[in-house]
């Protein structure tokens, strides 16, 4: 009888191998050995599910989108197979990634989750619509099981579609005219108008306005986001005296609570989030539960930002990640392989990172 090799092993026990691997990059590795183990298990989705992700960070580029997995501190100059050629990529905490294809007036929507190869597409912008001249820095969305909604933060118009839909639809609400940020958390969606920081909250199903949740006393934000998790939504703030230190403006991020549990809608300022991290950039925010993970740190806020620099010729674009300590209001920068990475940029164009969560739902 000839020798078992590695590509001999029972499906059986590769099944159970693979289940093991916490990490999704690591399962794709695994899939990649040989045809018989790739065969073993069809798709990702196909092992138990893994523990949580650890967020990653999509960098864009003019050659290719890069990713950053923060759990690995390491940059990924290929894309995973599911990530459509020249799209542009928005993350989220779900899992899914709305990607864009195209420019202007031809613009092609779809929905992938490049880990387990799942697309879903959506209809295609509608010409004069703002969502047909999006900028890498300006779209925001998020998601339901059925529905859609997007904005760009720099125009008027909240849009949705629902999964079959053959258009987009303008979300006609007198108290919404312009969102900085789009969560969808336990059926509802929470949109916010960062010039008056109200949030108008929407049934996720008929998107009827169901409430507007007034705006903390604050100072005139230029940016804020919202997050939202276990009954609490957060909103992060920065004002306009904020920037006053740019080399190091996420130091001065102010976090107001309110318990939606609560009959009275109060906010608080709060320096404590408990055993909770939050991670934003210029598109979105959302919290990841710390638990026993020791390469995540409680009470903290991960900011990604970017950086062009170099001649007309040899334009460059750098990434880093800062964490704010919102305890002590302290605040380092991650080291590691995002300091050395630069992705070539073009002159004018604005490329933000943008955080996801992996999923295989």
């Amino acid at each position: 009888m000839a020798p078992m090799g590695w590509s001999d092993l029972p499906s059986e026990l590769l099944i159970t191998i693979a289940g093991n691997l916490t990490e999704f990059t690591d399962r794709i590795r695994f899939r990649s050995v040989c045809s018989h183990w790739r065969s073993s298990f069809p798709s990702l989705s196909f092992l138990p599910l893994p523990p949580q992700q650890l967020p990653w960070l999509v960098l864009p580029s003019t050659t290719c989108t890069h990713f950053y997995s923060l759990s690995e501190n390491r940059v990924y100059a290929t894309p995973p197979p599911g990530i459509p050629n020249n799209s542009r990529l928005f993350g989220s905490a779900s899992g899914w990634f709305l990607s864009l294809s195209g420019r202007n007036r031809h613009i092609t929507i779809s929905l992938i989750n490049p880990f387990t190869g799942a697309s879903i597409g959506l209809p295609s912008a509608n010409p004069g619509s703002s969502l047909a001249y999006v900028g890498d820095d300006t779209l925001i969305w998020d998601r339901s099981d059925s529905v859609v909604v997007a904005a760009c933060n720099t125009r008027e118009g909240v849009f949705y579609c629902r999964l079959g839909d053959s258009a987009w639809s303008s979300i006609e609400n007198q108290e919404l005219n312009t969102a900085s940020s789009i969560t969808f958390y336990d059926g509802k969606f929470y949109i916010l108008q960062v010039d008056m920081c109200e949030t108008t909250v929407l049934d996720g199903e008929t998107l009827e306005q169901i409430t507007v949740i007034a705006a903390p006393q604050l100072n005139t934000p230029v940016e804020a986001h919202l997050s939202v998790s276990s009954g609490e939504l957060l909103l992060l703030v920065k004002s306009r005296w904020m920037y006053l230190f740019p080399d190091c403006d996420s130091q001065f991020y102010k976090v107001h609570r309110v318990d939606l549990n609560d009959e009275l809608v109060e906010w608080s300022e709060v320096n404590d989030i408990g055993n909770q991290a939050l991670f934003v950039d210029n598109l979105h925010c959302f919290s990841v539960e710390v638990g026993d993970n020791s390469l995540l740190k409680r009470n903290c806020i991960y900011s990604a930002q970017s950086k062009t620099s170099g001649g007309s010729r040899n334009l460059s674009r750098s990434y880093s990640i800062s964490i704010f300590y919102l305890g002590n209001g302290n605040c380092e920068c991650i080291e590691g392989a995002l300091i050395k990475f630069r992705a070539a940029s073009s002159r004018g164009a604005v490329s933000v990172p943008t955080w996801a969560l992996l999923s295989l739902n």
